[in-house]
């Protein structure tokens, strides 16, 4: 699935359009056949420049979903300034794929394994949302790390059981570096 990331930084890069499915070569056409939700996260001299996910399916298959994630990744992530083509072969991918989610609470939240499972955050009002992949920061060290991470990301919103919907998730990462 990485290759479809490279792909599609590449082709942006010499045409800047994303790419269409079909325009791209495929290692595994299976990909066109499934769906799941991707996240891509773009660093350059390993800080990240940008960042893009869904937690439920949005395009048709895995290839469109990482099509347009990389894309808003690369385009569209306010965070960060947009990369332009001269930094394009210093950029490097990270993508995961959501291969597992469960519905925890607070004290087991308190207890998870940041470099084995991440964290979705969703406010049961749905007015807002965080996730923290697995193994993404040398800060978190233990579950109650998530804690701060998801307060900063949730504007300061306290997290508790009677006002969000905690989901544990593991991935399936897959690195160009």
């Amino acid at each position: 699935m990485i290759d479809i990331a490279e792909q599609t930084l590449e082709y942006y890069f010499t045409k800047f359009l994303a790419p269409k499915p079909e325009e791209l070569i495929l290692k595994d056409p299976s990909l066109q056949d499934k769906k799941g939700d991707i996240f891509i996260t773009l660093y350059k001299n390993g800080e990240v420049r940008g960042s893009a996910g869904n937690i439920k399916e949005i395009e048709n298959s895995l290839v469109s979903e990482i099509i347009a994630n990389t894309m808003q990744a690369l385009t569209s992530d306010e965070r960060f300034w947009a990369v332009k083509a001269e930094e394009k072969w210093d950029i490097k991918i990270r993508l995961d794929h959501i291969t597992g989610r469960k519905i925890i609470d607070e004290i087991t939240l308190r207890k998870l394994d940041p470099v084995k499972h991440g964290v979705i955050a969703i406010q049961r009002n749905y007015e807002n949302l965080a996730v923290i992949l697995p193994n993404m920061s040398g800060s978190l060290i233990t579950g109650s790390d998530f804690i701060p991470v998801l307060q900063r990301k949730l504007w300061g919103v306290r997290i508790d059981d009677k006002d969000f919907i905690l989901y544990q998730i593991e991935t399936q990462v897959e690195t160009n570096y």
